[in-house]
């Protein structure tokens, strides 16, 4: 399991169950959790092979996002070191990450690979390891530190990320199975304020023009 930090000098452990402060967090995770199984349910038979994004098939892009929801619990129970200097939010844990060499050609792999040795039913072993994650983080407590290959953080910071990368890729199922477009509100207001502390990463062009409404020859993109 992962770490528990000290005690805080208040009578209340950091590992300890969560509090008022990270509601918002785990209520976008929860609902985010079942936007995604939505989705999913909603794909027909015909179209798991289709493109699901500009690297991925559907099927290859679901089972990202169910790994996503597996490797929570992977990385409580690794029993990895934890490093004295953390990484203070989840913006600051993508920008870690992306500044990895070859960060999204491994990411790519691992979907490929997750999604030959996933179960013919993508749907049920969706739902059965949502299950497992929403159990987890309901008995993870906030302070506990997540040891990740990018920088180690704080539970619920990394619980932010996760909500992240299930709206968007989503947001990306739908889009290449002809879904209505939508997102929890919650989950979305976080999202959105993730990515927007990310902005400075994107062309001020771009950004601009997409922020206006106005169209342009570049994509505005924080997490590229």
């Amino acid at each position: 399991m992962g770490a528990p930090l000290a005690d805080r000098g208040d009578g209340r452990q950091t590992g300890s169950v969560p509090t008022s402060g990270s509601a918002v967090t785990r209520a976008a995770f929860e609902s985010s959790v079942a936007g995604f199984l939505h989705t999913v349910a909603s794909i027909g038979p015909g179209q798991w092979a289709l493109p699901g994004s500009d690297e991925w098939t559907v099927r290859e892009l679901a089972a990202h996002v169910v790994r996503g929801m597996v490797v929570i619990s992977d990385l409580l129970d690794s029993g990895a070191p934890v490093p004295e200097s953390l990484l203070p939010d989840a913006a600051t844990y993508f920008r870690s990450a992306f500044a990895l060499e070859d960060i999204h050609a491994g990411i790519r792999q691992r979907a490929v690979t997750a999604a030959a040795e996933a179960p013919v039913d993508i749907v049920a072993w969706a739902r059965e390891a949502a299950a497992t994650a929403l159990a987890r983080v309901a008995s993870t407590g906030n302070d506990e530190v997540v040891v990740h290959f990018a920088g180690s953080l704080r539970f619920v910071d990394y619980l932010g990320t996760r909500v992240t990368e299930l709206v968007l890729h989503t947001f990306e199922l739908q889009v290449a199975c002809g879904l209505e477009l939508d997102a929890p509100g919650d989950a979305l207001a976080l999202v959105n304020g993730i990515l927007l502390a990310l902005a400075d990463r994107a062309d001020p062009i771009a950004l601009a023009l997409a922020l206006s409404g106005r169209p342009g020859p570049t994509v505005c993109n924080v997490l590229a």
